[in-house]
């Protein structure tokens, strides 16, 4: 992989808020600095342009499985990283609505290559009725390790 450095970009984050250059080795950043001169592969002008941490969208709607001609989880995740989204927890809103262990597998396995980390949502209740407990065994299964 190709080293890069960004020039005059501006980084924030929680603690910071600074003017600075970045230089990308191998995929990996090497250096944040004030200034760098040291050489690289790649160089870009990124005045005017903020680097951050990825975001999370605590609320998604993929509807995935079931009502993929709305959205679905592969153009979803793509949507979301476009807008710097890196992890997304998707609603159980989907057909059949993700109350059960092989939904909620589906939904990880479908979203595991997107570059977006997908959590799925399980609903509490059976088939979203707010009637009917589920068995905390869908809980169980999933531990974040797994995700």
């Amino acid at each position: 992989m190709k080293s890069i450095l960004l020039k005059n970009i501006r980084a924030v984050d929680s603690d910071t808020d600074i003017n600075c250059d970045i230089l990308i080795d191998g995929g990996v950043i090497k250096k944040i600095s004030g200034e760098i001169k040291d050489s690289a592969d790649s160089e870009y002008d990124c005045t005017g342009l903020v680097v951050m941490p990825g975001l999370f969208d605590m609320h998604v709607h993929f509807r995935d499985p079931g009502y993929t001609y709305k959205e679905d989880i592969i153009t979803g995740a793509a949507s979301a990283l476009y807008g710097g989204f890196t992890g997304v927890a998707c609603m159980p809103n989907t057909n059949p609505v993700a109350d059960n262990v092989e939904t909620l597998n589906y939904i990880i396995e479908k979203g595991r290559h997107t570059g977006v980390r997908i959590y799925p949502v399980a609903s509490i209740t059976e088939g979203l009725k707010g009637e009917r407990g589920k068995s905390s065994a869908i809980i169980r299964c999933l531990r974040p390790q797994e995700l």
